[in-house]
């Protein structure tokens, strides 16, 4: 009986170390499924600008810490044109741009409807502002060709050391156009020989903006800029380079940061900007509400954000999906609005209220003036809209310049717009 006992236990104990020793050797299988996934590189495409900055604060910083085998690398955009890359079938994965620009670069056929791939991945479209995603399936025909993820808003800056200087009161939330005008008036002076600008409203671009100007029918390609809202548009911006002393006859960048001797700007969020990371300690300004038209009060015009999105030629997408996803996330955007001055595409209020939190060049600034303008429904745009919103551009300096009047202005500028469509429609 004891024998018995012996070579049982014998048995027992050889049979438990040899499952032991299968436990230590997990053999091929388990080792294959250990394997860490292979490095992927995507190529980004940055139509709407990405600094290197950004591009490891919003991009390969929190990438890296979630999927540390992606990599994100911009496609050098001073070097060679989206229609290069696309034509010479260079890799192309991701692509940032505004809504306003998908219908120019439409023909080029990189665009898809991502929603199968986010629908694959539950990407939770309910977290984000439903005017975005609205704004953006209208401008996909129905689909999504990118994910929102920063919303251009607008404000009034200004040189608070001009104000000081000259003995006027600093602006406020809520002002209209005219108010603003006798503001520019009271500023613009000169003073030991430098010539001091009141206001300078950047472009016809940002003048007509509340107006919602479009200046080729999305349907027809016809143009149409007669009408009144670009006459009105036309008439604020030449009163407000008059009163300025010609503020308009170049770009505010210079003046406005580096001479400072123009006392507002009433321009899109340029917070973001490389000049504004320059001026820490340099330019004593701050903002307030973007001027409204006196019927329209606290109109901005029509919503405008930035989309992030996934080539059709990508053959990474399931990585270039995942970034996305990522990308969109809560954490992401909050890094994004607290640091980097970029207004969330998001819904939730908290990521107005950490607006600026970690951005010393913000710290004691109105920043709310960024969210307290409203705005009206995207608009839709012909692949036409991009060479006409030039020819408005030249035709509205010309008539800064008292070339012509404003009804000659508009109608020189309507026959160009049609004569560009028809030529490029030859093509």
């Amino acid at each position: 009986m004891l024998r018995t006992t012996a070579v049982v236990s014998i048995v027992t104990v050889l049979s438990v170390g040899c499952s032991q020793g299968q436990a230590r050797d997990p053999g091929p299988a388990a080792a294959k499924a250990e394997k860490p996934p292979e490095p992927v590189t995507l190529k980004l495409y940055d139509v709407q600008v990405v600094s290197d900055e950004d591009l490891e604060i919003l991009y390969n910083g929190p990438i890296k810490k979630k999927y540390p085998h992606i990599t994100v690398e911009k496609i050098d955009r001073t070097k060679v044109s989206l229609q290069d890359v696309i034509s010479t079938n260079q890799q192309f994965d991701l692509f940032t741009i505004g809504n306003s620009e998908i219908a120019k670069f439409e023909d080029l056929g990189f665009f898809e409807d991502m929603t199968p791939l986010l629908d694959k991945n539950k990407m939770d479209l309910s977290r984000f502002d439903p005017r975005a995603i609205e704004s953006t399936k209208s401008v996909s025909h129905g689909g999504l060709y990118g994910v929102p993820f920063a919303v251009l808003t607008c404000a009034l800056f200004y040189n608070k050391d001009i104000f000081d200087k000259f003995g006027v009161s600093y602006p406020k939330d809520g002002m209209t156009w005219d108010q603003v005008i006798e503001i520019a008036k009271a500023l613009t002076r000169q003073e030991s020989g430098v010539q001091y600008m009141g206001i300078h409203p950047e472009a016809l671009v940002r003048v007509g903006k509340p107006l919602a100007l479009n200046p080729v029918d999305p349907v027809t390609h016809k143009a149409s800029v007669t009408g009144e809202p670009y006459k009105r548009a036309f008439e604020l911006g030449k009163l407000l380079n008059d009163v300025s002393a010609n503020a308009q006859k170049t770009t505010y960048w210079n003046p406005f940061f580096r001479d400072k001797t123009i006392g507002m700007v009433a321009t899109y969020n340029i917070l973001t900007s490389p000049f504004f990371r320059e001026t820490e300690g340099k330019l004593n300004w701050d903002m307030v509400q973007y001027p409204s038209f006196s019927d329209m009060p606290n109109n901005a015009g029509p919503y405008s954000f930035h989309l992030y999105g996934i080539s059709k030629t990508s053959k990474q997408k399931e990585a270039a999906t995942k970034v996305i996803e990522l990308l969109s996330s809560d954490e992401v955007h909050m890094s994004m609005v607290r640091s980097t001055g970029r207004v969330s595409a998001l819904k939730d209020p908290k990521f107005q209220q950490a607006y600026g939190a970690d951005n010393p060049i913000l710290k004691g600034k109105n920043i709310q003036a960024m969210f307290k303008s409203t705005y009206s429904p995207g608009l839709q745009f012909s692949k036409y809209s991009g060479n006409a919103s030039t020819i408005m551009e030249a035709e509205y300096k010309n008539f800064l310049n008292n070339k012509y009047d404003v009804n000659t202005a508009l109608r020189t500028a309507e026959e160009k717009i049609n004569q560009n469509i028809a030529q490029e429609l030859k093509k």
